[in-house]
């Protein structure tokens, strides 16, 4: 399969975590276990997709002086030994891989039967994946029922591939050579400021 490079992706977070993505983007031990698809780091080739993760992530942060940031990240190539999983659309078969990583409690526990792919694209799932996933449990629910709910909107109104989000996710630290950070966006004072990280090098 070929992946035609360079592509630019970009990761929503808060600024006080960016020395640490200058540094290394891709850093297993903070992926956090029942995302949508399992562990890893979750890009998109949206950056408005990037600025509402990026709003999530400054409300659920402990610091009062963080602000929104958004990565842009440069994919380089793509690694010999790459293993990708790819959804071209919401489908069952998407619904229920969601499913299974969702309910993966604890860091380390993957319930793919062989390998985790090293790459997964597809579409994000939508309305409150979370509690929709508690409800599936409770009430012993399918993945039939699941694929439902993810790909309604919090009115109920469904929605299609493009709707729901794009979401590129890397799951394993092999990758770290084909990335790179270009730059970044800060919400401050109203508008996003852009940071390009070649002319920050070239003043140092």
């Amino acid at each position: 399969m070929d992946i035609i490079t360079p592509q630019r992706l970009y990761h929503g977070t808060t600024d006080n975590y960016l020395p640490s993505f200058q540094n290394k983007l891709l850093n297993s031990q903070y992926w956090r276990p029942g995302r949508d698809f399992g562990e890893g780091f979750y890009t998109t080739i949206s950056v408005g997709q990037a600025r509402k993760w990026a709003y999530r992530g400054l409300r659920s942060s402990l610091l009062g002086n963080a602000r929104a940031c958004v990565l842009e990240i440069e994919l380089r190539t793509i690694p010999a030994s790459c293993q990708p999983l790819i959804f071209l659309s919401d489908s069952l078969a998407w619904a229920q891989f969601i499913m299974l990583h969702r309910l993966a409690s604890q860091k380390g526990e993957d319930p793919c039967h062989q390998r985790h792919p090293d790459i997964i694209i597809g579409p994000m799932a939508d309305s409150d994946t979370g509690k929709i996933i508690k409800e599936a449990v409770q009430l012993n629910k399918d993945a039939h029922w699941f694929y439902e709910q993810i790909t309604r909107s919090m009115r109920g109104r469904r929605m299609d591939s493009l709707q729901l989000g794009n979401q590129v996710v890397f799951s394993s630290e092999s990758w770290e050579s084909a990335l790179a950070l270009v730059g970044y966006h800060i919400y401050m004072g109203g508008r996003w400021v852009y940071h390009d990280c070649s002319s920050e090098a070239q003043s140092l």
